[in-house]
């Protein structure tokens, strides 16, 4: 089951339409049920982060897994992104 989860999150982050954002969906919810920490944070965003601070196994593996050597940093630029769009609506 684990397995399938994690394929269909390699397959939303290089996808598009209803199946990305599934995967985005879901990937805020288990990083915050992992993490107990920010929803709305991709893992993939938390890799990038911590590749930034001198541990970059994590992004490595998933920007190899999502084809893409700069998945890690464009998924930091699109959480960003989001939350202002999120603080626009709700202001």
């Amino acid at each position: 089951m684990m397995i399938a989860l994690i394929i269909l999150l390699i397959v939303g982050a290089i996808s598009g339409g209803w199946v990305h954002a599934f995967a985005m969906g879901f990937d805020m919810f288990v990083q915050d049920l992992v993490w107990n920490d920010y929803l709305g944070v991709t893992i993939s965003s938390r890799a990038g982060l911590a590749a930034r601070n001198g541990k970059p196994l994590g992004a490595k593996i998933i920007n190899a897994l999502a084809l893409n050597p700069r998945h890690c940093e464009e998924a930091i630029a699109n959480d960003i992104a989001r939350a202002k769009q999120v603080m626009e609506l709700l202001a």
